[in-house]
């Protein structure tokens, strides 16, 4: 059905094998990119190629549907493509179309302030698009770009070189920018206090926490990536233990090595952390928890990031009931226990409710007093 009045929609395109819980997630972060969901089609990739001749076809015909009464439709593949799909599917339908990585780009402008989250993101989607702008190039010498789509090979060209020159220049600035946060943080353990860096799975409360321990008002909210850039307190834990609290981006499901690429200089604040805190969001189903505990030890060892004292933070048991809660935190200590070495234990917490604060800062202590990280 056709709605009116929308002003930016997108038509979402899901695989069929995609499990209930990345549907889900799917949903929040198109909603978190400010989209409205006009239509949602599932689809199953034939062979090499993503769609067969029928589905394409029925994704023009709904297409076609919304185009006059939506300001800024979108085409949202939940999924990653080869350029000729995605040129094919733009051709076909004269819509712009987002991939996963595109639409988790387009979230993360919407929450950039600083000047190094905006050139991360920037540089990240034109290294992206390269590809798809190299299959425009080979179309247009085959005369195959019709419509908006068809301004000439000489001008997709100069595109090209445009975006080659940009993301030269933009690494210069990004390795200017770390070398500054370098000398912020090398100037940090001058002082002599030890970095603490929270840790886990997009919206599982990590910036919650760390307001709730610094007193900082920082932007929280059930929108994925509402922190990009780290940001940094020191904070008196119990007996005169210091820390430096430092909130990181979160993590996705697979996240795609351009963002582990372009957000570098941020995700090394982990690999320097002296000690981890793992969040995870323990309201959610036993089997969601477990899959994203799993993806966050991957995306550390990614990141170089293993081995350094984690206390895992089960936030929100406020809304576990209790019969639940002791299974969860079952799930949550196996998982790290089996593959994470350094994993310390795991605390029952709500921010929200400031609900097991005393245990955390006590444990925290007794890390840095056994690593001896006392600094009064």
């Amino acid at each position: 059905m056709k709605k009116n009045n929308i002003y930016r929609g997108a038509i979402l395109l899901l695989p069929k094998h995609l499990p209930q819980w990345l549907v889900k997630e799917a949903f929040a972060l198109v909603e978190s990119a400010q989209y409205d969901i006009l239509d949602v089609i599932r689809y199953k990739r034939l062979g090499s190629k993503l769609l067969s001749k029928a589905k394409l076809e029925e994704i023009v015909r709904i297409a076609n549907q919304y185009k006059e009464s939506v300001h800024e439709l979108k085409l949202i593949v939940y999924d990653e493509i080869k350029p000729r799909d995605y040129a094919t599917l733009m051709i076909e339908t004269g819509v712009e179309v987002l991939d996963r990585t595109l639409l988790i780009l387009e979230i993360f402008s919407l929450h950039a302030g600083s000047k190094e989250a905006k050139l991360q993101i920037e540089l990240a989607t034109l290294k992206h698009r390269l590809p798809l702008v190299r299959e425009f190039i080979r179309r247009s010498k085959l005369k195959e770009l019709p419509g908006f789509l068809g301004p000439g090979a000489y001008a997709i060209d100069a595109y090209y070189r445009h975006m080659k020159f940009r993301i030269a220049k933009i690494k210069r600035e990004l390795e200017n920018i770390r070398k500054h946060r370098e000398r912020e943080r090398l100037g940090r353990q001058r002082l002599g206090y030890p970095h603490t860096a929270i840790v886990g799975y997009a919206s599982a409360g990590k910036t919650s926490l760390f307001n709730l321990l610094t007193g900082e008002t920082k932007p929280v909210g059930p929108e994925y990536f509402t922190t990009l850039s780290p940001k940094h307190k020191l904070v008196e834990l119990v007996n005169g233990f210091k820390t430096f609290l430092v909130d990181t981006v979160g993590f996705i499901w697979s996240v795609p090595p351009e963002i582990i690429e372009a957000f570098h200089a941020t995700l090394e604040e982990v690999t320097y952390a002296d000690i981890l805190l793992f969040v995870v969001d323990a309201s959610e189903p036993p089997h969601v928890i477990r899959k994203k505990v799993e993806e966050g030890i991957r995306i550390l060892y990614r990141i170089g990031s293993i081995g350094k004292p984690l206390l895992a933070v089960a936030n929100k048991v406020d809304l576990v009931d209790k019969w639940e809660l002791e299974e969860k935190l079952s799930i949550i200590e196996k998982t790290l226990r089996e593959g994470y070495p350094g994993f310390e234990g795991i605390i029952p917490f709500s921010a929200l409710k400031k609900y097991g604060v005393d245990e955390l800062t006590w444990k925290l202590a007794n890390l840095l007093k056994d690593m001896g990280r006392y600094t009064s």
